[in-house]
């Protein structure tokens, strides 16, 4: 159940707290869509297609409803700054209340309409047309020590990141089905394995060749999850966010 949205300083709202002053969605009119993307290759002489990977595409959310404002001067303030939403065409992040948990997406403007509703001039109705990269939505985020099965509680594998704690020398991750992380060249501080950018990194820098062997994984949506263990004294955290479609 959508229960409102914020980007870029304004909040859309399902109900309005404040009668005279609020940005309202109307029912039915928060739509969100992702199809799957899937490559049709007939089998020659005979029926039907082989049975090729599926992968969903990019996602695209629509907003619309009404907006309310005491005086005009607040209303042309108001339509300024949603005209002006990812207006230089770079990203943003939309928050989302679905009354069951809160979630977040980068998104992209595609369109927005703004246009005075009737003639009081306090009264608009708008629509706005956002596009996000990613088909997922991202959620809560959840850690795991080495040993206990991660997993989370959205409906999509979910892509972890490795916190390793300070020590001395390299070691060995060892994950689900045998899967292993060899890093022969480890920083001594804190550090972390970010499965999403494919890499090694200490302090937000990319340590160039700490790795050897990179044989990531997925965190499921679902018990009995996945576990990782690491050589050596140091301590292992999957850190696992929360993944819907």
């Amino acid at each position: 159940m959508f229960r409102g949205a914020r980007i870029g300083g304004v909040h859309f709202e399902a109900v309005p707290r404040d009668f005279d002053s609020f940005v309202m969605v109307s029912p039915g009119g928060y739509t969100r869509s992702s199809s799957v993307r899937r490559e049709d290759v007939p089998r020659a002489a005979q029926h039907g297609s082989f049975a090729l990977s599926a992968y969903r595409d990019a996602q695209t959310f629509s907003i619309k409803g009404i907006a309310k404002r005491r005086t005009p001067e607040e209303m042309e303030n108001l339509e300024l700054h949603v005209r002006g939403l990812c207006g230089d065409g770079g990203w943003d992040t939309l928050a989302i209340d679905e009354g069951t948990g809160s979630y977040w997406a980068k998104v992209g403007l595609s369109s927005v309409d703004f246009d005075i509703l009737g003639s009081d001039p306090t009264i608009a109705e708008f629509l706005i047309q956002l596009w996000s990269p990613d088909p997922w939505l991202l959620g809560e985020v959840e850690d795991f020590p080495a040993g206990v099965p991660a997993f989370h509680r959205g409906n999509f594998p979910a892509t972890p990141t490795l916190l390793v704690g300070a020590g001395t020398g390299g070691y060995t991750i060892t994950g689900p089905g045998g899967r292993i992380i060899t890093v022969t060249s480890a920083p001594a501080a804190a550090h972390e394995i970010d499965f999403e950018q494919g890499g090694l990194f200490l302090n937000g820098v990319r340590q160039v060749g700490a790795i050897t062997v990179f044989q990531d994984w997925k965190v499921p949506a679902s018990l009995p999850g996945v576990t990782a263990t690491i050589s050596g004294s140091r301590s292992l955290t999957q850190r696992v966010t929360k993944t819907k479609v």
